[in-house]
């Protein structure tokens, strides 16, 4: 059985290198618009953002060129893929065997795929110089998930005036939940934060179901935004229960368990940045709360009104697609592993959940439907209550090597019992 394969290579526009039989040519625009191949609201320099470091603007190169290389390639009958990516830099002299290998292999961990990166140099653009100052407003990711608010409103009741960076998304669904989730946070809390969200994708129709890249691209995106305004602070907010995903059977290990927001994930692309010195540090403020714990977290500070009704606007779905079942595809379905694990959330912190559910939408054969597709899910969420998931059984390579296993199998359990609270079909 052979695999899908891809080969991609990504330069500034203009550039007057020949066509290569094979190979797939991504142009990125040489200022903030769009090319025959990628959409960017960032120029190759990285404006409009400033002082951004030409280290940084190649990540950003890097990560985005994955991300668009991942939706342009089809899986085949396995899901593996051969990904060839040739990437410009301008930074040469950084872009060293060992951490181009590192990237490759960071890729391959999230993506589940072979990644082949080579890098070349780039026609010089004019930059800025990088910022020499300090600044301790943490930028944050809000992607319009129920965690990413949270996190939102923990740095706002806590942290000053943080900076919030969401990346445009094509799915109705999402962009809608982005904008509630800033409308509220914007009347929250004063001064209003700030809030940037930038469009990078390629310019054609998505080939590719999975976005598994997308964690690199987003978070290489954050760090640029950071470096631009002088902060060293990246905060990305994920319940430790969700980060870990650990497979709830053993038929869904692999890169069949994602791993956004792994603690190994973590480790490898900030040791990637310290590899290419720039000084941005990553942390997770719910790195060993469950979901539900991390909501118990926000309740006790006590948040403006309606955060409630706000959290319910989040996306948590890892299945949208009401539409196949003659219901709304803007819905959190309700029954896949993610939209069980955030109603829980609700029921462990014993607040209301506003949220609106496909499944509790639909009735007769359309809810049957519903509940067949996510047969798969449901029962592995069962299997696992009942069985518990084996730690030791893990391969040790999955693990930062100074990380607790004892404490991790304790958050485990606590994300468990959570789950069991739910009545389950």
């Amino acid at each position: 059985m052979t695999s899908a394969a891809g080969n991609f290579s990504v330069q500034v526009e203009g550039t007057g290198a020949p066509e290569e039989v094979g190979v797939t040519r991504l142009s990125w625009p040489s200022h903030p618009g769009h090319t025959g191949s990628v959409v960017s609201d960032l120029g190759w320099d990285m404006r409009p953002l400033s002082g951004v470091s030409a280290e940084v603007a190649d990540l950003v190169h890097l990560a985005g060129a994955a991300y668009m290389a991942d939706r342009l390639t089809p899986r085949g009958a396995r899901f593996s893929r051969d990904m060839t990516l040739t990437v410009a830099v301008l930074a040469p002299d950084s872009w060293t065997e060992d951490v181009v290998y590192a990237v490759a292999q960071l890729l391959a961990w999230l993506t589940g795929d072979v990644w082949t990166l080579r890098t070349i140099a780039s026609a010089d653009t004019p930059r800025e110089a990088p910022l020499d100052v300090a600044d301790h407003s943490p930028v944050s990711l809000l992607s319009g998930g129920l965690d990413s608010f949270l996190g939102a409103i923990v740095l706002g009741s806590e942290r000053g005036t943080p900076r919030f960076l969401g990346h445009k998304d094509s799915a109705t669904s999402i962009r809608a939940a982005q904008g509630a989730v800033w409308d509220w946070l914007s009347k929250a809390f004063a001064p209003a934060p700030s809030y940037k969200r930038i469009e990078l994708a390629q310019a054609g129709r998505r080939l590719e179901a999975s976005s598994r890249s997308r964690a690199f691209m987003f978070m290489s995106l954050g760090v640029a935004l950071a470096a631009s305004t002088g902060s060293n602070q990246l905060v990305v907010p994920e319940n430790g229960f969700t980060s870990i995903n650990l497979p709830l059977r053993p038929n869904r290990g692999g890169a069949l368990s994602t791993r956004s927001t792994h603690p190994d994930t973590f480790r490898r692309f900030g040791e990637i940045l310290r590899e290419l010195g720039i000084d941005v540090a990553i942390t997770n403020p719910f790195e060993w709360l469950t979901k539900g714990e991390a909501m118990l977290h926000v309740r006790a500070l006590l948040p403006p009104a309606g955060w409630e009704a706000a959290a319910g606007l989040t996306i948590s779905c890892s299945k949208l697609g009401g539409n196949w079942f003659t219901g709304s595809p803007n819905l959190n379905c309700g029954l896949c592993v993610p939209c069980m694990v955030r109603r829980a959330t609700f029921v462990r912190a014993e607040t209301v959940d506003h949220s609106e559910y496909l499944f509790q939408s639909l009735t007769g054969s359309n809810l049957d439907r519903l509940v067949d597709a996510r047969r798969g899910d449901i029962e592995a969420v069962k299997y696992a209550i009942q069985i518990g998931v084996d730690i030791n059984g893990i391969d040790s390579g999955t693990w930062p090597a100074d990380i607790d296993l004892d404490r991790v199998e304790d958050l485990v359990k606590r994300g468990l019992n959570e789950l069991a609270l739910l009545d389950l079909p």
